[in-house]
């Protein structure tokens, strides 16, 4: 079982190198971002072991090359690939912390400063580092990227997003 505080943030996907340096998707727009983590909680086994991060380089745009504490040759770091990656909670930027919040805002109203009612989240949608916000306007389609400057305000006890969405993009999805 995973502790609430704990949020995926990725996975070990290969080796780099043969000194126990690991090949880490991020799954956030900036895994630059993440340099100054300090603990990593990886799932071995169906058991999350904590690490010490001694270092973490953007390696693409995805990806990171990571130096555990204690994982200093290529045996120990194999058995850690694969593996999910999970951070505390306290330790997510503020866009990623954002990105969890909304994947469980499914039904919240979304209104635009300007446009006004927008319509209905349906999803988070994740394109390429890319998130959009999936919003339903009578049976049209309409995506909002997610980013800082257009989410105004998260309301959990009236269910509603307000936006500030660039000009013209709601009307140029519902023309």
């Amino acid at each position: 079982m995973i502790p609430e505080r704990l949020h995926a943030i990725g996975q070990v996907t290969k080796l780099h190198g043969f000194r126990g340096e690991l090949t880490v998707f991020l799954d956030t727009s900036v895994p630059d971002d993440y340099a100054g983590v300090k603990n990593f909680f990886i799932e071995v086994r169906g058991n999350l072991v904590p690490y010490v991060v001694e270092s973490l380089e953007q390696k693409t745009k995805n990806s990171a090359k990571v130096k555990l504490q204690g994982v200093d040759d290529e045996v120990t770091a194999r058995t850690l690939v694969k593996a999910r990656v999970f951070i505390d909670e306290d330790e997510l930027t503020e866009a990623d912390d954002m990105r969890r919040q909304l994947q469980d805002m499914k039904g919240y109203r979304v209104v635009d400063e300007a446009f006004g009612p927008v319509g209905t989240l349906e999803r988070l949608l994740e394109l390429s580092g890319n998130p959009q916000l999936e919003i339903s306007h009578n049976n049209k389609l309409v995506l909002i990227p997610l980013q800082d400057e257009f989410i105004r305000a998260i309301d959990h006890e009236s269910k509603e997003i307000r936006v500030e969405a660039p000009p013209g993009l709601i009307e140029l999805y519902l023309s």
